[in-house]
């Protein structure tokens, strides 16, 4: 619970002091915030809302205490500091950057404002700012990039009256040589330097005095609502992650997650094969060390020493996880992996699996794969993920590892998959889907052209059709009762896309039918690694849908039999 007050107000906060602010190290960025990405044309606009006193949106910071040790980074052009910074910006880095850069003249555009622009000299006054082309009166320059003028050369501002956005606050020398440059006459000058100090007075005031709406954070609110707070605002931005939140948190404590992030990746290619998220190696450690993966948990109970403890094992478990479901499971690649959550369990109880007896490990091995299996064809996953692992990781680790029999996961103890379900589920149901198609996969199933194991081929390449196509069963002529939904999973087989492409939207057995005898033959026992009958008589080739997918349904559940170790109940006749 937070100690202070919730309801947060936005108290303001001027320019001047917060490019101070940021000057002095003050206020800084979290280690997670992304790098300055504004385009210089997005600094101008900001400026001219400035001048303007246009709103330009509310700050939102994070105090900072003794108490709390937050990885942080300064902004960019900001050098030669040594500090831990008071507060820390949660919304606001590119605008704060490109104000502090621009009223600095650090980074590599520099700003400027053109006089005459502001000035009628004729009428002697101001223009009205309604009157002033702002966008004219504006720019960028790239100080990397060759130009036919040097902005930065100061005989060159007096002659254009253009002067650094840097100088507003130093401009009074600049005034009176300007004004003896163009009026020549003393008395004339002295007129125009005034008017050009009611210039500065009335239009670049703001640059120093605008006032930021700036909401601060107490330093006592948690973590969790850090993030929540941070990813909101962020929606169109990078995401923030736990993993970024205890990579800052850890850093000053010595724990460098980017870098052990980095050496996993290195060291154990398949995490980043499967595109792993670096914040499921935190869950994996969490479970170990609280049996929880909640990610409340995971932020605010999670301790650096814990992380250093356990991640080389986490990580090891993780890749030894993958390799399993690749090689026994038929999960190719992260896209045909039902659920990406069931790793985290998994991984963390598989470093305990590798250190047991040869026998106790291939039947400890045994044991996981039917959990697997069951908690795919359950659809285990499909909600409350993080509850799920940390139940399974808890009722794992006793089943596994008990000497006495202990709780079974609930997914294995409580299996109850029907038949007629299975007949009438579609390819929506994502986990399960995948699931039929890498136990076919597992099974030996076949590449439609090369006739090789789908398993031995690119995953990359790997893609789906419909046996019996859309249209067929759209013009079909059907009985009353008889199944006509061209989406279920058990229409659905995996070919490559070159063979995608080649099928269209022919049915498989006039394309089968159409090839050389020895083609068809090969073809047909293609099929039959799918569990497609393809022989005459059979549903695919009489063209008979129902027929076709309850003969595969029969070869299928005795598949999903075999790899739960549990039957299947029967109501589909």
């Amino acid at each position: 619970m937070f100690k202070e007050d919730p309801v947060f107000k936005a108290l303001p906060e001027s320019t001047g002091s917060l490019v101070v602010a940021i000057k002095k190290g003050s206020i800084a960025l979290p280690d997670f915030q992304r790098d300055f990405v504004w385009e210089p044309k997005r600094t101008v606009e900001l400026l001219k809302s400035i001048i303007s006193r246009y709103p330009a949106g509310t700050l939102l910071t994070w105090t900072q205490n003794d108490d709390v040790s937050f990885g942080y980074r300064y902004f960019d052009g900001v050098s030669g500091i040594d500090r831990r910074p008071n507060r820390l910006v949660l919304d606001g880095q590119q605008r704060l950057t490109s104000i502090y850069q621009a009223l600095t003249g650090t980074g590599d555009h520099k700003f400027f404002i053109r006089v005459w622009p502001f000035i009628n000299r004729e009428a002697g006054c101001l223009r009205s700012l309604d009157d002033v082309e702002l966008d004219d009166a504006i720019f960028a320059h790239d100080s990397r990039a060759r130009s036919r003028f040097n902005p930065n050369d100061t005989e060159w501002q007096i002659e254009n009256a253009t002067f650094p956005v840097s100088e507003y606050d130093r401009l009074r020398p600049w005034f009176k040589k300007l004004a003896r440059k163009v009026e020549p006459d003393r008395d004339a000058a002295d007129d125009l330097e005034e008017l050009l100090n009611q210039f500065r007075d009335s239009y670049l005031q703001p640059l120093e005095s605008y006032a930021f709406p700036v909401v601060d954070l107490p330093a006592s609110t948690p973590l969790v609502a850090v993030c929540n707070i941070f990813e909101t605002l962020n929606r169109t931005g990078k995401e923030l992650t736990p993993f970024d939140l205890l990579t800052a948190k850890f850093y000053p404590l010595g724990v460098h997650m980017r870098d052990l992030w980095e050496d996993a990746l290195n060291r154990y290619p398949l995490i980043s094969e499967f595109s792993v998220d670096a914040y499921s190696l935190l869950q994996v450690v969490s479970l170990r060390v609280r049996g929880t993966a909640q990610r409340a948990d995971v932020l605010n109970r999670l301790t650096a020493q814990e992380v250093s403890a356990h991640w080389d094992s986490a990580v090891a478990g993780m890749s030894d996880t993958l390799d399993y479901l690749k090689s026994q499971c038929g999960a190719v690649s992260s896209t045909w992996l039902p659920y990406g959550m069931i790793l985290v369990p998994m991984a963390a109880v598989f470093s305990e699996i590798a250190d047991l007896r040869s026998k106790a490990r291939i039947e400890a091995l045994g044991k996981l794969g039917h959990f697997y299996w069951c908690s795919v064809f359950s659809e285990n996953y499909d909600q409350g993920a993080n509850s799920q692992a940390g139940a399974d990781y808890r009722a794992l680790r006793e089943w596994l590892f008990a000497e006495e029999p202990g709780r079974i996961p609930e997914a294995v103890e409580n299996f109850n998959l029907v038949d007629a379900d299975l007949l009438l589920a579609r390819a929506n149901r994502k986990a399960l889907f995948r699931g039929v198609m890498t136990l076919l996969i597992r099974a030996g199933a076949k590449d439609f052209e090369s006739a090789q194991a789908i398993s031995s081929i690119s995953a990359a390449t790997l893609d789906h059709i419909r046996v019996f196509p859309r249209k067929f069963i759209q013009e079909a002529t059907f009985e009353d009762g008889e199944l006509r939904d061209p989406d279920l999973i058990l229409n659905r087989m995996l070919v490559n896309k070159d063979s995608k492409r080649t099928i269209r939207d022919r049915h498989l057995a006039e394309y089968v039918r159409g090839e050389e005898p020895a083609s068809q033959k090969k073809l047909s026992e293609v099929l039959e690694s799918h569990l497609i009958e393809a022989t005459e008589g059979g549903g695919l080739m009489e063209l008979k849908y129902e027929a076709f997918l309850r003969e595969r349904l029969s070869l299928l559940v005795d598949l999903i039999e075999d790899v739960t170790g549990l039957s299947i109940v029967y109501e589909s006749e």
